[in-house]
């Protein structure tokens, strides 16, 4: 992993973008959109960042969600806006809000996936049985996969690993996923830089070069996620010229991330001032093709 990444200043990412006609900007959501609480559910996006992401889809910049979060949970903390959403680290994907499957082709590079639900009731079943005991645990269900928080007790770290690894033992199928105060059993080959790399496959205008591809995460589960947007020959096949990738980190963690920032007011200032760019530069498109037409 890198240790010395760049600091993201919001003026940086500006004149970076100034050389690049299309911009994809992937986003996290838990310490990256939003602040952490003590239980997941009390988390929220604030209306002023979401206000921001809104304006930036109406001056061309392609958002889209990567999280660990379920789809149903994503949709409702980005409400009322939609956008692709790669949920449960790739596992749910939705383009829209009439487009929503379940893509077990792309979960391994190597294997065919197939989620076995019966294992994961009983996955579930197990869990929540090991922790009867302590209260400090929550017990995430999402349709795909299960977590085991432990917000309210950090000191609990080792024991929560220790039951989650007890309880995956019989089903060989089955990871465990570590981020911030929390361990998730996934299906093996689930990751963001895999979810990155199919929306991208989707979204993406093909035909126009010039362009750039930004993920901003905070968490260990990001690094997927940032190896795969820098590395521009794995992210769309078959193109002339393939995207910029620019990962960002949130933090001053270890990273692969060629770029950081230190926190979520950061974050909100990166998008605010790319936004104040797209608007200058569109009413300066406008302009110009005002001036144009009286010729």
């Amino acid at each position: 992993m890198e240790s010395h990444p760049i600091y993201m200043q919001p003026n940086l990412l500006v004149d970076y973008l100034k050389h690049q006609k299309n911009c994809y900007l992937f986003l996290d959501i838990d310490g990256t959109l939003s602040y952490f609480t003590l239980n997941p559910k009390d988390s929220i996006v604030p209306y002023s960042t979401l206000s921001i992401l809104r304006e930036l889809q109406k001056h061309g910049i392609v958002v889209a969600i990567v999280t660990g979060r379920s789809l149903v949970e994503a949709r409702s903390l980005l409400a009322p806006i939609e956008l692709p959403i790669a949920a449960t680290h790739g596992l749910e994907i939705a383009l829209n809000s009439s487009f929503s499957k379940f893509e077990d082709e792309d979960l391994n590079e190597v294997n065919t996936l197939f989620i076995d639900t019966l294992e994961l009731d009983k996955i579930k079943q197990d869990i929540l049985r090991s922790c009867a005991l302590y209260d400090d645990f929550f017990v995430e269900s999402k349709p795909y996969s299960v977590a085991l928080h432990f917000r309210k007790n950090p000191v609990l770290a080792d024991e929560a690993y220790r039951l989650m690894k007890e309880v995956l033992k019989p089903y060989p199928d089955w990871v465990l996923k570590p981020g911030k105060y929390v361990w998730e059993a996934v299906p093996k080959g689930v990751n963001k830089g895999t979810a990155i790399l199919y929306l991208l496959g989707k979204i993406m205008n093909k035909a126009s070069n010039d362009t750039c591809a930004i993920f901003i995460g905070d968490d260990i589960t990001d690094e997927a996620g940032f190896r795969a947007i820098q590395d521009s020959k794995k992210i769309v096949e078959g193109l002339e010229q393939p995207p910029k990738g620019l990962g960002i980190k949130v933090g001053r963690e270890s990273t692969c991330a060629h770029y950081y920032v230190n926190d979520i007011k950061e974050v909100t200032n990166l998008l605010r001032n790319l936004l104040s760019f797209c608007q200058t530069r569109d009413r300066s498109l406008s302009g110009v093709i005002k001036v144009n037409s009286h010729y």
